[in-house]
């Protein structure tokens, strides 16, 4: 698809930095190019893919607006598939913003969010998925998160899926021709199940247990410190994030608000949150930052729960215990001040069902037992180190693409055991297709391409 509008857009983040970027796509781009360009040294050959140096005008030619290199991509060799300028200036973003209003007025229009990536798939220069990928790879937050888009750019996903397409469209011409011939052959004579329909099952199974790590990756893993108050959660928070993130008193209740840094742990990103103390409130504004923290209790990945060692349990400790008891399965249990003397042992908690939980003894203030707790919640995380980040699932809409076609391939399978109409089993396999499609595009709405390429940045 080549759209006759001209885009361009601002590529680079607003602010004072070295070099700024404008991208121009569309049949204009050219045209744009010649209209505005001064080079320094001779003619400008326009040669695609080569930079030129020289000096950006206006429109009318009456004024010099900035130093610049200038690229020309032609068509089909670009991002969009269609023909690109790029050019690198001084990001002042006065300049940027002159350039565009000049290219404006040459014919261009502003661009969407995401309109770029999403001419470069409408033209056929990357699939969905890697779209998607593109997007998760610059807002990545992690290394791991990086390597994971960066892999599913270069199509590691897409080739997943096609493989998984191949099997069922062999699988589906196998019923097919068991339709075409159901006068010729005898009911208990029909293959009970194609092996490629078994082999697409595998490799679905396979790929949705990789989506609880791979959105952990993705988004960030949210760790909530929780305790009674005074224990120790801001010192926590402190020293983990490396700086004075929280305050520290001894008074009570100081902690009113949810404050959370968002850190990088050997390529993983946690986003760490330290929440108001919880007790029997003393007043409306410490009963709603209780709430909070309730709140996100509920919605976290991971929960600390810091206990004072130095002194005996008390009736709020033994609360937390049961509260947070159907929460084990996510629970790490911090006992904290480990250099001062211990005044209870592990044995105290088991009656609250948290017999099986992991304990850590540590001092926030001095930072003893620290390296341990952040192995833990790294290992809590996802389980054994990652070796197959390339082959991961980290989006939503593709954990539930991939869910409704194994729905269907179960049914397909139920209903050859039953002795179901083949009929019926190639329209469930046709359907699981289908669903695969929307993971590459093949097969989408355009309203569903709206809302993924709106979450865009402008410019990409």
């Amino acid at each position: 698809m080549q759209n006759p509008d001209t885009i361009a857009a601002i590529a680079t983040p607003l602010g004072s930095a070295g070099v700024g970027v404008i991208r121009v796509s569309g049949p204009l781009s050219p045209e744009a190019g010649r209209a505005l360009f001064r080079p320094a040294h001779g003619e400008c050959a326009w040669q695609s893919h080569h930079v030129y140096h020289g000096d950006l005008v206006s429109a009318d030619g009456s004024r010099l607006l900035d130093e610049v290199l200038v690229t020309l991509m032609r068509k089909p060799r670009s991002f969009t598939g269609e023909d690109i300028l790029e050019i690198a200036c001084h990001s002042n973003p006065l300049i940027l913003k002159e350039i565009l209003k000049q290219l404006i007025k040459l014919g261009c229009r502003l661009a969407r969010p995401g309109e770029f990536s999403q001419r470069a798939f409408l033209n056929g220069r990357m699939d969905l998925s890697q779209a998607e990928a593109l997007a998760a790879m610059i807002s990545a937050r992690s290394e791991k998160a990086f390597q994971i888009g960066l892999a599913q750019l270069k199509g590691v996903l897409g080739n997943q899926i096609g493989n998984l397409r191949k099997l069922l469209i062999d699988a589906l011409a196998q019923l097919e021709t068991t339709i075409d011939f159901t006068d010729d052959v005898a009911q208990d004579e029909f293959p009970l199940i194609p092996p490629q329909m078994e082999e697409a099952l595998i490799g679905l199974d396979l790929l949705l247990s990789t989506y609880p790590s791979g959105r952990l990756l993705n988004e960030g893993i949210s760790v909530v410190i929780t305790g009674k108050p005074n224990v120790g959660k801001s010192s926590l928070l402190n020293q983990l994030a490396g700086r004075k993130k929280a305050i520290v008193t001894d008074i009570p209740g100081t902690t009113r608000d949810a404050i959370t840094e968002t850190l990088n742990i050997n390529g993983l990103c946690l986003h760490l949150t330290d929440t108001a103390g919880i007790r029997k409130p003393l007043d409306d504004i410490e009963k709603e930052g209780m709430e909070l923290a309730e709140e996100y209790l509920q919605n976290s990945d991971i929960i600390i729960l810091i206990l004072d060692g130095s002194q005996p349990l008390t009736p709020d400790d033994h609360l937390l215990l049961e509260q947070n008891a159907d929460r084990k399965q996510r629970l790490l249990i911090a006992v904290n001040k480990s250099d001062l003397p211990a005044a209870w042992s592990r044995n105290q908690i088991s009656d609250a069902g948290l017999s099986d939980t992991r304990i850590f003894q540590i001092s926030a203030k001095y930072g003893h037992g620290l390296d341990l707790l952040r192995q833990a919640v790294l290992d809590f995380s996802i389980g054994n180190p990652l070796t197959h980040d390339d082959h991961m699932i980290i989006h939503l809409r593709h954990k539930l693409a991939l869910e409704k076609a194994q729905t269907c391939l179960v049914r397909a399978k139920e209903g050859l055991f039953t002795g179901q109409s083949p009929e019926f089993i190639a329209f469930e396999v046709r359907e699981a297709i289908n669903f695969l499609d929307e993971i590459t595009g093949k097969r989408i709405s355009d309203d569903v391409l709206e809302k993924i390429f709106s979450s865009f940045c402008i410019g990409k």
